[in-house]
């Protein structure tokens, strides 16, 4: 009956902002956190997980249609440029 464009996956989508919302965790911190301690712990274990090599990340990037060493690379870097403008 109806197909909808192969590119229109939404549990693909699901696992994307997955991936997204941890990755502005690791480099903006949680938009909602009770403390500034909060937030500083959730941005260290954000980047922790995204620039680590494991079989939960591995899984996320699999379902989100996405290679995790790229995911690892590219947050790596924007983590290093980040602390090195203070």
């Amino acid at each position: 009956m109806f197909e909808a464009p192969s590119r229109w996956n939404p549990e693909r989508n699901l696992w994307c902002e997955v991936l997204y919302r941890t990755v502005e965790d690791a480099t903006k911190g949680p938009r909602h956190t009770p403390t500034a301690h909060d937030k500083v712990r959730i941005k260290e274990s954000a980047r922790d997980y995204l620039t680590r090599p494991s079989a939960d990340l591995a899984m996320v990037c699999a379902l989100a249609g996405v290679d995790m060493w790229a995911v690892i690379e590219r947050v790596r870097k924007k983590v290093d440029r980040l602390a090195a403008s203070g």
